[in-house]
């Protein structure tokens, strides 16, 4: 064999290895990309499904806030947990909404067995005005916190205070892991009120008392040295002791009261008049004058 036969077939040989090697590689290169394709659309399909999870993570999340701030607007919520320090602080902020300082001394009396949930009792008392601790305690019962009062009890403080009374309650403090954190209570609009009433002052005289009425007004006419000298359907006719004769209809005001009703056939007119701190019925028989 010549020399250009031999160079011609060595070229031949090395050709068909060069374009083999090419085709072996170019198919392996096509599988890779194949490969490499179903990857992407595999990763590709779990992207999209990790953006629907965050998608509705995020609306979770919306609900879940907006479940937590209707919760916070109900009248009463229980709550998530609690101690001694949680319920002390919770009767503070009463405190400030009420914009009063009651001094009172603040115990433990019973913690529950059950961490999760349950109720935690508290003793509270002191001596303080005693509508400051009428509000206080209303506040407790118509705040959100689910914390009711077991026992309440008051005790007068004597007559130089008579405005002031020593108290001691038994607080309940309800909790549940579902409930609500601490931090997450608003405040309540309360719209019941309490009348300013002197519970612990004396109601009962010895001798009539008219301090009120005279206040309001002096000129109302006294019963007991007045006399019925007519009477109509809706009105009585009475002359007082400085013998002016006073016109009185049904509900008018009386010292130490009011005129009730009028008994025409008993010749009588009867007048609720509180003269000894008990409202009475007070009764004036019509008098013939000559």
């Amino acid at each position: 064999m010549t020399n250009t036969g031999r160079n011609s077939l060595v070229l031949s040989l090395l050709l068909i290895f060069i374009v083999g090697g090419t085709l072996l590689l170019l198919s392996n290169s096509s599988k890779k990309i194949e490969n490499l394709q179903d990857e992407n659309d595999v990763t590709e399909k779990e992207l999209r499904k990790l953006e629907s999870q965050i998608s509705n993570i995020d609306s979770l999340m919306a609900l879940y806030e907006l479940r937590k701030a209707m919760v916070a607007e109900q009248r009463k919520v229980i709550l998530k947990e609690d101690n001694p320090k949680t319920t002390y602080q919770y009767l503070l902020r009463l405190q400030d909404m009420m914009n009063r300082n009651i001094i009172y001394d603040f115990a433990t009396n019973k913690l529950s067995t059950n961490a999760e949930e349950g109720a935690n009792s508290y003793i509270v008392s002191g001596r303080a005005n005693y509508m400051d601790v009428a509000n206080f305690a209303r506040y407790i019962e118509h705040q959100r916190a689910l914390i009711t009062i077991e026992e309440l009890s008051l005790g007068s403080d004597g007559v130089a205070n008579s405005d002031t009374v020593s108290f001691s309650m038994v607080l309940s403090t309800h909790f549940h892991p579902s409930g609500l954190e601490w931090a997450d209570l608003k405040p309540a609009h309360i719209t019941t009120g309490i009348k300013n009433y002197q519970l612990f002052r004396s109601r009962v005289w010895d001798k009539a008392q008219y301090y009120e009425y005279e206040e309001e007004d002096p000129n109302l006419i006294d019963l007991d040295s007045s006399n019925l000298i007519g009477m109509g359907e809706k009105r009585v006719f009475i002359r007082d002791n400085q013998g002016i004769i006073r016109i009185i209809n049904i509900n008018d005001r009386v010292k130490g009261g009011y005129l009730y009703s009028i008994d025409l056939r008993d010749n009588q007119a009867v007048f609720k008049v509180d003269k000894y701190g008990l409202e009475e019925n007070q009764i004036m028989y019509l008098i013939k004058e000559n």
